[in-house]
């Protein structure tokens, strides 16, 4: 009897690895990209852009750098914060002294917190991050934008899905 139950529980270990490798496959290469786009506000000719972006994964999003129109370098890319509700995106931002705009590599995106964690954090009074904005300034109009970030360790290039934004060219 006692060899029997060494095979099972081998074969029980090994159905348990291959189910955690599929599991961690998914979250990490199946599983859509963390980085959402909640809107955009164009400027200038469409030459420069605020796009919102979103932390819709577990851990920090850090963008590595932003690349547009097929992998031109933009002329700047920020990344703005906001401590308020208000969204990194329309006008009067540089204003707005709850946003401010650093390097897009200096600060993670943090995951996106539910409404009753983002109320809590302002009542708290202390200066969590909100929401997330990426403004990019071009020579010419911007018409594709490609982010290059890491999640869980790993680096990922996405093109940012722009939808029926611009008139194509």
């Amino acid at each position: 009897m006692k060899p029997k139950s060494t095979y099972i529980r081998r074969f029980g270990y090994l159905g348990l690895g291959i189910l955690l490798s599929v599991i961690i496959l998914y979250l990490l290469f199946l599983r859509p990209t963390p980085i959402k786009v909640g809107g955009f506000t164009s400027y200038t000719g469409e030459n420069t852009i605020i796009f919102e972006a979103i932390n819709k994964g577990f851990t920090d999003v850090k963008l590595l750098e932003v690349r547009v129109n097929k992998g031109n370098k933009p002329t700047r890319a920020e990344l703005g914060v906001s401590y308020s509700l208000h969204l990194v995106g329309g006008g009067g931002l540089d204003e707005d002294p709850d946003i401010e705009f650093v390097d897009i590599q200096k600060q993670p995106l943090k995951p996106e917190l539910t409404p009753d964690e983002k109320r809590a954090a302002l009542n708290q009074g202390v200066r969590t991050p909100l929401n997330y904005g990426v403004r990019l300034y071009n020579e010419t109009p911007i018409r594709q934008i490609e982010v290059k970030y890491t999640y869980w360790g790993i680096t990922f290039t996405r093109e940012m899905p722009m939808g029926r934004f611009f008139d194509s060219d």
